[in-house]
């Protein structure tokens, strides 16, 4: 499928107008200064040309944001807590995987907003389809690479609560990663092939869809690992 046929089914399954909060979402306001700071974190962060609308959408729905160490068990988070909405984002993300995030997190933060449930789903329906139409607009070669557009689109058609459960995606945004990284992916470990994963040593058995079950040498625990971790091998 060609890019110009990728861009015509986002056009067509996802181009509306971005969610906006009910009237009784709570009401946010923010200084000239938080909006400065705000605006300085983004430029230095995203895409030259997402910049504008990520700041947009911050202005339409505030909260507070905050660009964290490095933390291997998410990219991202958003929490609604004391009548405040909290976005983070990892700090050593490339413009490319900050934009994402930033982008999937706000979802987050507009389903909560737009619920008519007392209960939803954190990556259910509802938060697929905010993420899907706030992500539209940036969806151009102006502010992605064609590496990482084409896996992206494919993503964004039914995305997954990790931009990284994905390996097509993942593999793209590796390539713009702005730390060096080590080893290779699990996806390309061979069946039986011994690794070291997080300070432990695990044998890979079998792909299951976007994860590998792996069994733990020491409590022949198993686990499922997703693909695209890197890990290191080891001769056992």
């Amino acid at each position: 499928m060609s890019l110009s046929e990728l861009f015509k089914i986002v056009k067509k399954n996802f181009q509306q107008e971005p969610p906006l909060a009910g009237a009784s979402a709570p009401v946010n306001t923010y200084t000239a200064e938080v909006a400065k700071k705000m605006h300085e974190m983004l430029t230095k962060h995203v895409p030259a040309h997402a910049v504008e609308y990520c700041f947009t959408l911050w202005k339409e729905q505030p909260f507070s944001f905050k660009i964290t160490r490095t933390r291997s068990t998410c990219f991202g988070n958003y929490t609604f807590r004391d009548g405040q909405h909290k976005i983070t984002v990892n700090n050593d993300l490339s413009h490319y995987a900050f934009v994402i995030t930033y982008i999937h997190e706000i979802a987050h933060q507009r389903t909560w907003l737009g619920k008519l449930r007392r209960k939803i789903e954190p990556h259910g329906k509802e938060w697929k389809k905010n993420f899907q139409l706030l992500m539209t607009p940036i969806m151009n070669p102006n502010v992605f690479p064609e590496t990482i557009l084409v896996p992206l689109t494919h993503y964004m058609s039914n995305p997954a609560a990790s931009s990284v459960s994905y390996a097509p995606l993942a593999r793209a945004l590796q390539g713009f990663d702005l730390t060096q990284q080590n080893g290779i992916l699990l996806a390309e470990v061979a069946d039986n092939q011994w690794f070291t994963f997080r300070n432990a040593v695990f044998q890979r058995l079998e792909k299951r869809r976007t994860r590998v079950l792996c069994m733990e040498r020491n409590s022949k625990r198993r686990y499922t690992i997703l693909a695209t971790a890197r890990v290191d091998l080891v001769d056992i």
